[in-house]
C-alpha cells in the first residue's frame, strides 16, 4: 500500500459529533430492523439492496483525502456504480486468491443481494491522477470498494462483517489501509459493537499485514481451509476480530489510516507471533531436558 495523508478539505468533518448522536438512535433502529435484516442474514446473504440501508446516520460523507497526489472521496456507492463494481467482484472472484466463491455474479439482483444488501461504499477519484503503473487514471474512476453487514443473524446482528476489493489497477496505492480504517468508523457509527472478518488466507500476507496494523486481533485459525489459485495444497485462514465500542468517540478514519506502523512494531508483531507459535512446544521441551540433566548428576 502507498502513502496516505489528508488532503485540503479532507479531515474529519465537524459535523462528526451530532452524526455520532445520530448513530446512537440506529442501535435502537438496528434493533427494529431485525425481520428484514437479523433473523436469516449473514455475511454470505442478504436481500437484494441499494447499498444505502442506515446512511443516514453517516451524515459527515464523503471523506475526502489524498492518495498517491491526487484527491479521492470515500462515499456511499451511486447507483450508475453498481454494474462497473459487479464486474470488479467477478474478476476477484475469477482471480480465486482473496475471496472463497466459485461463483459468479451473472445478475444484478445477485450481486444487490449479496454486496449491496446493507451500507456499500466506494473509494472515488475526485480528480485525474495516474494508477499504479502510471498510466492516466481520469475523474471518477474507482479506486476501491466495500460492505458493512451483519455476519451472523439474529441475536449475533450486532457483529458485522466487511468485505474489501481494491481495483487491481489502483493497488499499492493506500486504497486497502483507507478503506479498512473507514470501515470501522462507519460500522462503529451504523450501530454495530464488533467486527469479525471470517477468512482472512495466509497465502495473502499483505491483507493479514493491513489488518494488524489497524489494530484487528486474531482471534481464529481454520488448517486447511481454501483452495487457492497457484498453490497446490490447502491454505490456512484466520479470523479477525475488532471491538467497535473501544474506538474512541473522536475516531479520525483519514488521521489514523495515514499512521503508518513503525518498524519496532512491525517486528515486536512478528516476535509474538513466533513466541505464540512456538510456546505450547517450550514446556515439553523444558522439562524433557530438565530430566535428562537430572539423569546426569
Amino acid at each position: 500500500e502507498g502513502d496516505l495523508s489528508a488532503g485540503a478539505g479532507g479531515g474529519f468533518a465537524p459535523g462528526a459529533a451530532s452524526a455520532r448522536g445520530q448513530a446512537r438512535t440506529l442501535v435502537g433502529a438496528v434493533g427494529a430492523q431485525r425481520s428484514h435484516f437479523a433473523e436469516m442474514t449473514s455475511a454470505y446473504g442478504g436481500s437484494p439492496g441499494t447499498g444505502t440501508l442506515g446512511i443516514s446516520a453517516l451524515a459527515y460523507l464523503p471523506l475526502v483525502t489524498v492518495l498517491s497526489s491526487r484527491r479521492v472521496a470515500v462515499g456511499a456507492i451511486r447507483k450508475e456504480e453498481w454494474e462497473p463494481c459487479r464486474v470488479m467482484m467477478n474478476v476477484i472472484i475469477d482471480e480465486g486468491l482473496s475471496w472463497p466463491f466459485l461463483q459468479e455474479y451473472d445478475t444484478m439482483d445477485a450481486f444487490c443481494g449479496y454486496f449491496l444488501s446493507h451500507a456499500a461504499f466506494v473509494v472515488r477519484a475526485e480528480e485525474a491522477g495516474v494508477d499504479s503503473d502510471g498510466n492516466p487514471s481520469q475523474k471518477g474512476d474507482l479506486l476501491g470498494m466495500f460492505y458493512v453487514k451483519p455476519n451472523f443473524p439474529g441475536r449475533c446482528a450486532h457483529v458485522c462483517n466487511g468485505g474489501f476489493i481494491t481495483f487491481p489497477r489502483f493497488r499499492r496505492q493506500g486504497v486497502g489501509r483507507l478503506m479498512g480504517s473507514c470501515f470501522l468508523k462507519f460500522a462503529k457509527d451504523l450501530g454495530y459493537k464488533a467486527s469479525y472478518f471470517n477468512l482472512v488466507f495466509a497465502s495473502n500476507p499483505e491483507s493479514l499485514a493491513l489488518w494488524e496494523s489497524l489494530g484487528l486481533s486474531r482471534v481464529a485459525h481454520i488448517p486447511r481451509c481454501a483452495e487457492i489459485k497457484g498453490f497446490d495444497d490447502l491454505v490456512d485462514a484466520y479470523g479477525y476480530r475488532q471491538d467497535l465500542e473501544a474506538l474512541p468517540s473522536d475516531f479520525d478514519p483519514l488521521a489514523f489510516a495515514a499512521r503508518r506502523p513503525s518498524k519496532v512494531w512491525v517486528r515486536a508483531r512478528n516476535l509474538h507471533r513466533l513466541y505464540v507459535a512456538v510456546a505450547p512446544t517450550l514446556l515439553p521441551v523444558s522439562l524433557v531436558l530438565l530430566f535428562l540433566a537430572i539423569r546426569r548428576s
